[in-house]
């Protein structure tokens, strides 16, 4: 993975991550730094009764900081069918969807304590549908957890196929903070952040969006 160049085919989500699912955990290490954040501070001390949903939860990412918690359930709901196939599942209380997070979520009003969106919003042009469907499926007084990187530059994939060498980007938007916290808002939720900095750089927000 390198980044943006001339003449890129552009792609959707889905094309894009079901193109490089059996690539993706190469970029794992691109992100490790990412990844150590104690997401259990922001936790409740009873997790057993928990029901938690890790929207875009790819091949199993974000699972690891679940993995030794006793949750109620935990609901990895991707948009790629074959990333979701390789997301970890040799707990019973793992359940997997393929969700596209433009449209409908598929689960019942107040099913969720906790969701969590590690890298999303770059992928979604309607971010105000997306809270308020969120808002609608988490239980009342409970939380999204939203890591939002500050992609300066685009990734660009190399491709190698049997016949030829191709170049792909994935199709993102920019959405800033303000415009995060503006919609946010509007959709009813309580707006936090902390900035994460790695010498003196700002380079990503822990967004906190509570019920």
């Amino acid at each position: 993975m390198w980044y943006n160049s001339k003449h890129t085919t552009i792609l959707s989500s889905e094309e894009w991550y079901d193109m490089v699912f059996d690539q993706y955990k190469n970029y794992h290490k691109h992100l490790d730094s990412f990844y150590d954040l104690d997401i259990q501070r922001f936790l409740p001390r009873d997790t057993e009764n928990l029901d938690v949903i890790d929207l875009w939860a790819g091949d199993g990412r974000m699972y690891k900081h679940f993995q030794n918690i006793k949750l109620n359930s935990y609901t990895a709901c991707d948009i790629s069918s074959k990333l979701l196939d390789l997301h970890p599942k040799s707990n019973n209380n793992i359940k997997t969807k393929i969700c596209d997070l433009e449209h409908k979520i598929p689960f019942d009003d107040d099913s969720f304590d906790i969701a969590t969106m590690f890298f999303v919003l770059e992928h979604i042009s309607d971010i105000d549908k997306l809270f308020s469907e969120i808002y609608r499926i988490l239980k009342p007084w409970w939380k999204l957890l939203i890591w939002h990187f500050l992609q300066r530059r685009e990734f660009e994939w190399n491709v190698w196929t049997w016949s030829n060498n191709k170049k792909f980007k994935i199709q993102q938007y920019r959405h800033k903070l303000d415009e995060i916290k503006n919609i946010a808002e509007y959709n009813f939720f309580n707006f936090d952040y902390q900035e994460i900095k790695e010498k003196e750089t700002l380079l990503w927000y822990l967004i906190i969006l509570s019920k």
